[in-house]
């Protein structure tokens, strides 16, 4: 006795559906395993066009740089960031964060109800 499939019962076709899929998958897998190198690829570190002797020399990172006027100059703003926004709570992240968006919401509704008046 024969068993003919049909594309109409839901269950059969994602039966043949997700069969063909993982047939595909292996048989792509199995040839990717076949034709991948079996030697390690060694690059040289991309210097940015630099010799090495330039690299070698201290200087002081883009990050450090930045924490660095941070810490000098804009103290206030170091120690707000610090106190209020890093304890480690997302909920006093959220809100900290919520209140900046709800403030700029306010001010995109009022620009565009002048821009309307204006128009």
């Amino acid at each position: 006795m024969t068993h003919s499939y049909s594309l109409y019962d839901p269950l059969e076709t994602t039966i043949l559906v997700f069969a063909s899929m993982f047939t595909s998958f292996l048989t792509l897998f199995l040839i990717y395993e076949l034709l991948k190198s079996k030697r390690v690829r060694e690059t040289k570190i991309y210097l940015s066009g630099e010799p090495e002797e330039i690299v070698k020399e201290a200087s002081p990172s883009v990050g450090n740089l930045y924490w660095g006027f941070i810490k000098r100059f804009a103290r206030s703003i170091f120690e707000t960031l610090i106190n209020k926004v890093q304890t480690g709570s997302l909920h006093e992240w959220f809100n900290f964060i919520s209140s900046w968006l709800g403030i700029l919401v306010i001010l995109a509704v009022l620009m565009s109800v002048l821009y309307l008046l204006a128009g």
